[in-house]
Formats: structure tokens, C-alpha cells, sequence
């Protein structure tokens, strides 16, 4: 029998959100937005890929789309414990594999903080239980998903990402959600190589565009 906090947390969810699967729309058969089939099925493709130095686990289309999309900007900040059930295994594979000493989580503009109350990757984390070390944001941005074209991409994040951490000698794991052009990550980079002496930097996402693996 539901308590009366579960209980109003489900009445709220069902009059915030309907009680279809974010993947397939079907009725949902459990707790969460993803039905118990689509879990599954995407468990099932839920192994460590990489190009070259960024690894990620799915590529960025369909069903992860739209539940990354939903996680981060329709407030279902819930998908985050299907989310971490998904990348456990292949995420903590790349931890012992590559021999990570940091953690750097993609850091969120104060803007996108007030608009999601929360910063995506770094609730992910904390789900894993995974310590991480945090670099600042210094400007706000436009949306990425805005900018279509890759030179307005990389315009838009140039100099916004300020490192005070001493990760010379280190080897460093930057962590996003999705990778589509790599313009923020190539920032990170350069502003973590400044001031760092033989730093040894790779990138995780959750998932990545399929043009950017073809490139």
C-alpha cells in the first residue's frame, strides 16, 4: 500500500506528465517514463563504442533522443535512474580501462540552472556514486541545438570554461550527454591544456551523433 508521499508523488506525475513510455508511448507496465520492453531493448545496446578518444554508448537518434530530451528539458528528472542503469557498466569499464584519476562533468550555465532546477550530468553522477571535480561556466550561451552550423557552434562555446584544477599528469574524463558536433568539448579541452602539462584528456557521453561518428 502507498504511503502518502508516494502517493501524492504518482498523483502529481500523472497530472504533470501521462503514463506513456517516453521510447514507444505505450502504456507504462512500471515506475519510471520507460516501459519494462524498451528498457530492455536498449540495455541490450548498451555497450562502451568509441571514436577514437570519445566513447559513448548510443548513438544519438529515436528512443535516446527523445529520452535525453526529456530528461534534461521536459523536467523528467526521474529517467536519470534508467539512465545510470543503462551506462553503469560500460562507464565504469572506461574508468578502470583507461586508468581515470578525474572526472570533470560538463559544466551548465547559471541560465540553463534556473530553467532544469538541476545540472543533468552532474545528477547522473551522483546516482553512480562517482566523484567528480568541477570546472566553471563564465558565460551564458545560446542552445546548441539552435546552431545548426558547426562554425556557430564553436563560436558560441569559445572561452566560455574557466579550470582552476591541477591536472597535470592526469588522466582526465570529460562527461556529457551527447556529443553532435564536438564544439564543447574541444573548448573544455583547450582551457584544460592551458595551464596543464601532460594531461591525457578523453570524453563520455551518454550518446553521440551518428554524423560526427561518420566524420
Amino acid at each position: 500500500m502507498l504511503n502518502l508521499k508516494e502517493a501524492i508523488k504518482k498523483s502529481l506525475r500523472f497530472l504533470l506528465f501521462d503514463n506513456s513510455c517516453t521510447s514507444c508511448h505505450n502504456t507504462l507496465d512500471r515506475e519510471g517514463f520507460i516501459c519494462s520492453k524498451c528498457l530492455e531493448n536498449l540495455k541490450r545496446k548498451a555497450y562502451l563504442k568509441n571514436k577514437e578518444n570519445f566513447f559513448y554508448v548510443f548513438i544519438y537518434e529515436k528512443a535516446v533522443r527523445q529520452i535525453i530530451a526529456d530528461y534534461k528539458l521536459r523536467n523528467r528528472k526521474d529517467l536519470a535512474k534508467d539512465l545510470a542503469y543503462l551506462i553503469q557498466k560500460p562507464f565504469f569499464q572506461l574508468l578502470e580501462r583507461e586508468k581515470i584519476d578525474v572526472i570533470i562533468p560538463v559544466p551548465i550555465s547559471d541560465e540553463r540552472m534556473l530553467e532544469r532546477g538541476f545540472n543533468q550530468i552532474e545528477y547522473l553522477l551522483d546516482l553512480l556514486s562517482v566523484n567528480y571535480k568541477k570546472i566553471q561556466r563564465i558565460k551564458d550561451t545560446k542552445h546548441m541545438y539552435s546552431l545548426k552550423d558547426v562554425k556557430k557552434r564553436a563560436k558560441n562555446v569559445k572561452n566560455v570554461f574557466k579550470n582552476k584544477l591541477n591536472l597535470t599528469d592526469k588522466n582526465v574524463l570529460i562527461v556529457d550527454d551527447v556529443v553532435t558536433s564536438g564544439a564543447t568539448i574541444r573548448s573544455i579541452s583547450e582551457e584544460l591544456e592551458k595551464t596543464n602539462e601532460n594531461i591525457n584528456i578523453k570524453v563520455f557521453s551518454i550518446a553521440m551523433a551518428r554524423h560526427f561518428i561518420n566524420n
